[in-house]
């Protein structure tokens, strides 16, 4: 089912009894703390309504992705097909990608009420303060935040946390090396403003591309095209000429200074690594110069928690990639790519039919150089043997703990691009701004001299297993 827009999508999880309506809560942490305590349970939706201080109708809505019940939903995945497959599933389709653009209307629900000059006011929207430790309240957490690139035009959607500082004003924090960071970045170098939009609910296709590291050049809205098999609806921007999902909930249009001109403290803000990993800093901002919102919005709410690495359960952002980005360098022998640890972009666990000495090294090399896009991003990188289920962390420790030899088989490589968001990163580090890491490269297969010598595995031959769970299937019904 392809949902058109994010109260559709919490109408299906309703339906399939994967959402839970809760009336009266405060934006001053409990609806925060609620949402944590539901997320520790893998339990469903929250749909927040007649929130303390605003009138009935003005909604938030949290915890729609973390289970796997809930990421099939979004993006409509068969339940017959194995998180492997739906990987393999999202790399095939990355390799045949053909970009489909969004297709621009002249209106839209998020047309219904527009807000402008002195009428500006993002307070209107029950903003919650997510964890008690937040420096401020946070309407982006489940954000497309869009912006152009001055030289080659084409239009980058990603999510980055977004504070309100005043009634008209909204920070625009971005990690080094991110897209929206270099546009923003070439803007000013102009001497000019970046012009924003940010939508802050929107169907959860376009929400859960905006996550993902696309390559430089390439359009969320046309990838989620593409993966959709039809465009996305956006309507240009009367202020900025940006594209502005037709669809979305709440939308603001305005333009982020150069840092010189503006900007402010932003932070503390609890991350998706666990930690308040980057405490205060000054940073830029966005000036509103118009809102946008449907009736009876909705503040689409991904908080990062301890629990819970915010992105999804079946790693569909970071995988696809790095497997097709490896087999498209020539390397033989891939049998399966998974990443784990927060986020599912700290650890990748590669899977190969060894077929040359040094095979296994150079997986794991490239797969540490090959996996980014954000703090801690791609921190330990290990290849085991093609016996091994490299989404099944439990057979990936068991493959640690008999075949790498810590003496031959660890090699650490410093100087990678990693994240202010790294709470492991030195106080001297972070003064000098100096945000880059060490990767960790651990080969767990046989060893390659000696392969036809190691120890057998103690499980039953393929063949055997298959007769006897044919012969008993009863049993396991």
């Amino acid at each position: 089912m392809l949902f058109e827009d994010l109260r559709e999508f919490a109408q299906r999880l309703d339906e399939i009894g994967q959402l839970k309506r809760v009336d009266g809560c405060d934006w001053e942490l409990e609806i925060g703390t609620l949402t944590e305590l539901m997320a520790e349970r893998l339990g469903p939706a929250l749909l927040f309504d007649k929130i303390k201080g605003y009138p009935a109708g003005y909604r938030v809505l949290s915890n729609t992705v973390l289970s796997k019940i809930g990421q099939r939903v979004a993006f409509n995945h068969p339940d017959e097909m194995s998180d492997v497959e739906i990987v393999r599933y999202w790399k095939d389709k990355w390799e045949q990608y053909k970009p489909v653009p969004p297709k621009v209307v002249k209106t839209g629900p998020v047309m219904e009420n527009v807000i402008t000059g002195d009428d500006i006011n993002l307070w209107k929207f029950p903003v919650p303060r997510w964890h008690d430790r937040d420096g401020g309240r946070y309407i982006g957490t489940g954000v497309v935040t869009i912006t152009r690139d001055p030289d080659e035009k084409w239009v980058n959607c990603g999510t980055y946390r977004v504070m309100v500082h005043d009634e008209k004003t909204l920070s625009f924090y971005s990690s080094p090396g991110k897209h929206a960071n270099l546009m923003r970045r070439k803007h000013w170098e102009k001497g000019e403003e970046c012009p924003v939009v940010m939508s802050f609910g929107e169907e959860p296709f376009l929400c859960g591309v905006a996550t993902i590291p696309l390559p430089w050049g390439m359009g969320e809205f046309e990838f989620t095209g593409y993966m959709r098999g039809k465009p996305v609806d956006v309507i240009k921007g009367p202020v900025t000429g940006l594209p502005i999902p037709a669809t979305a909930e709440i939308v603001i249009e305005g333009f982020s200074p150069p840092p010189s001109v503006d900007s402010r403290p932003e932070g503390p803000f609890g991350e998706w690594t666990g930690y308040y990993g980057s405490g205060v800093r000054t940073e830029p901002v966005v000036h509103v110069k118009a809102i946008y919102h449907r009736n009876d919005p909705i503040i689409y709410g991904r908080p990062p928690l301890k629990v819970d690495p915010t992105q999804y359960s079946i790693p569909i952002h970071t995988v696809p990639f790095l497997w097709s980005q490896l087999e498209k360098v020539g390397i033989p022998g891939i049998k399966g790519v998974w990443v784990h640890g927060r986020a599912n972009r700290v650890i990748s666990v590669v899977s190969v039919k060894q077929m040359y000495l040094g095979h296994a090294k150079q997986v794991a090399a490239l797969a540490a150089a090959l996996l980014s896009g954000g703090a801690l991003t791609g921190k330990w990188a290990i290849v085991v043997d093609d016996d091994i289920d490299p989404s099944d962390w439990e057979d990936v420790v068991w493959a640690l703990c008999t075949r790498c030899d810590p003496e031959t088989s660890i090699d650490i490589v410093r100087g990678f691009l990693t994240s202010p968001l790294d709470p492991s990163m030195p106080p001297e580090k972070r003064e000098k701004r100096d945000f880059t890491t060490a990767k960790v490269l651990i080969n767990a297969c046989r060893p390659w001299h000696w392969m036809k010598d190691f120890a057998p595995v103690n499980i039953a031959s393929p063949e055997l297993r298959k007769k006897v769970f044919d012969k008993w299937r009863h049993l396991f019904a």
